[in-house]
């Protein structure tokens, strides 16, 4: 074959591990675990091609005249190997960090700086395929043996990080580590972007439910009362995850109250501070408006007075000091991925 089928099958495998990786990041559902398990498979995929791909890039230090292909190559091979050193040291060793970030916020980090430079080496080695290549029998048989390959490389540590056992066997299915569960408010206290407002103060505080709906409701936090128990995992994007028994009001009983129209999409509840997310009508109705978390009342740094508890969605989405319900016909999708404010 007259393309570099090792280059090219690598591009692709980074760029499913890259894809699969999004979605698992955003996905906290245990249905949706598949991206995860395709995330590491497309990662032993790409050691399965790494030796070529090496072999490759000391051939491109003989081509005086492709300096930009040198570099380029070269650095997308550096970065590639710190990506996937990070990322199986955390699935495997265990929990850890540097510098206030954990390994596996790192491991994302280092995918990020990586995408500019996949993506200008994409361009510059996909200009040479013809589409013939993509149907011939030895290129679909390469991919697949190497899926093939990564599939069993990734059950074969695992069985090995059980049997040993090592601290990766105990990871969650979205790699999380478990943290401060049943420990009331002694679990990691984080924020998306700093997002870090003033006490509140609970006496002044007050809940809007507002938009499309034939009532408008103003909560204040002794309305809240503590109707509703129920255990529910957080499970945060920088690596760790606490079960806990929240206690509030189901948010379904708030929605009640106000009588969405039949044409209502979507549910968004916003921050004191901006921050906000939209969900779908039907998956917002499971949520709880918390105000205790395993009998302690929220401290400042976990919400209080009133936090999201969104069962099987990411840390992310449990937005916290909630003051700001809004009911509306705009779909759940129409909103970033990830928060940006």
């Amino acid at each position: 074959m007259r393309y570099p089928w090792a280059n090219i099958l690598l591009l692709l495998f980074i760029l499913a591990d890259m894809v699969s990786g999004f979605f698992g990041l955003i996905s906290g559902s245990e249905d949706r675990a598949i991206y995860i398990q395709l995330h590491r498979i497309s990662g032993y995929g790409i050691l399965a091609v790494l030796a070529w791909k090496v072999a490759n890039v000391i051939r491109s230090f003989k081509w005086p005249k492709k300096k930009p292909v040198r570099v380029a190559s070269l650095s997308l091979a550096v970065v590639l190997v710190v990506t996937l050193a990070l990322g199986f040291v955390w699935s495997i060793f265990g929990d850890f960090s540097w510098w206030m970030f954990s390994g596996v916020s790192w491991h994302i980090y280092a995918g990020v700086v990586l995408l500019p430079i996949l993506l200008w080496h994409a361009w510059y080695m996909f200009r040479g395929p013809p589409i013939s290549f993509w149907a011939e029998r030895r290129s679909v048989l390469r991919f697949g043996g190497l899926a093939v390959a990564g599939f069993l490389a990734w059950q074969l540590t695992e069985a090995v990080a059980r049997a040993a056992p090592l601290p990766g066997s105990t990871r969650r299915f979205t790699g999380s580590y478990e943290k401060g569960s049943f420990a009331g408010n002694d679990y990691p206290v984080v924020s998306w972007l700093n997002d870090r407002p003033s006490p509140i103060n609970a006496d002044t505080w007050t809940l809007t439910v507002t938009g499309d709906v034939k009532k408008e409701l103003t909560l204040t936090y002794a309305d809240l009362s503590r109707l509703h128990e129920e255990t529910a995992t957080i499970d945060c994007t920088g690596g760790w995850f606490s079960k806990q028994r929240w206690e509030g009001v189901p948010l379904s009983r708030v929605l009640s109250r106000t009588r969405p129209s039949e044409s209502t999409r979507s549910v968004l509840v916003r921050s004191v501070t901006g921050y906000y997310r939209r969900f779908p009508l039907d998956d917002a109705e499971h949520f709880i408006l918390a105000t205790h978390v395993t009998g302690e009342r929220l401290s400042h740094g976990h919400g209080f007075p009133v936090r999201l508890v969104a069962p099987d969605r990411r840390g992310f989405e449990w937005v916290k000091w909630v003051t700001e319900i809004e009911i509306s016909e705009t779909p759940s999708w129409w909103q970033p991925p990830l928060p940006i404010q």
